[in-house]
C-alpha cells in the first residue's frame, strides 16, 4: 500500500513537471517573439492580450490568437485588428467601411470615417478566443511574474540537482 501510494506521487510529480516545464517553454518563446508593441509573433499569428473590451465578444483579460494573411479576404463589414500608429500603436478592432483599395499588391483598409489601415499595420481578421487565458499569460510575461514563477522554481531545482550530486559524491568518498 506505501508503495503505491508513492507510486502515485511520483507520478503526479511527473506530470507537473511536465507540464510546467511546458509552460515556461511556452513562455520564454512568447517572450523572445515580442514585436515592438509587446504582442507575440508566432509566424502569421498574433497573440493578443486584451487589457480592454474591444467588443461584446472579446473581453478583457481573453487571449487572442490573430492570423494575419494577405488581406484578399477582407471585405466590407468585416471586423479587423490593427496597429494605430496614431494612437501609440494601440490595438483597434473595427469594421471595414468600404472594398479594400489594392496597391502594388499590398491591401489598405478603409475603416470609419475615411480612415486608411495600411497592410503594415494589418494583424488580422481570423480570431481564435481563449477567455480568461490572457490575464494568466500576463502575469507570466511581467518581469517579475517570470522572475518569480520560471526563472526562481528553476534556480530553486538546479540548486537541489547540485546538493544531490554533492551528497552523492561524499557518500562515494566514504565508500572508497
Amino acid at each position: 500500500m506505501k508503495n503505491t501510494v508513492k507510486s502515485i506521487l511520483k507520478v503526479l510529480l511527473i506530470i507537473f513537471l511536465v507540464l510546467y516545464l511546458g509552460v515556461e517553454i511556452f513562455v520564454t518563446v512568447c517572450l523572445l517573439n515580442f514585436n515592438d508593441q509587446r504582442v507575440t509573433e508566432l509566424g502569421n499569428k498574433s497573440l493578443i492580450i486584451l487589457d480592454e473590451d474591444l467588443s461584446k465578444d472579446y473581453k478583457k483579460g481573453d487571449l487572442l490568437v490573430v492570423t494575419k494573411n494577405d488581406g484578399k479576404d477582407v471585405e466590407k463589414g468585416d471586423y479587423i485588428f490593427f496597429y494605430n500608429p496614431s494612437s501609440n500603436y494601440e490595438i483597434n478592432y473595427v469594421e471595414v467601411s468600404s472594398e479594400p483599395i489594392i496597391t502594388n499588391n499590398y491591401y489598405t483598409f478603409v475603416v470609419g470615417n475615411e480612415y486608411n489601415v495600411y497592410y503594415d499595420y494589418f494583424i488580422g481578421k481570423d480570431v481564435k478566443k481563449f477567455s480568461g487565458v490572457g490575464s494568466v499569460l500576463k502575469v507570466l510575461e511581467h518581469k517579475y511574474g517570470f522572475l518569480t514563477l520560471i526563472i526562481l522554481p528553476t534556480m530553486v531545482g538546479i540548486v537541489f540537482e547540485i546538493y544531490a550530486i554533492i551528497l552523492e559524491v561524499i557518500e562515494i568518498k566514504k565508500e572508497a
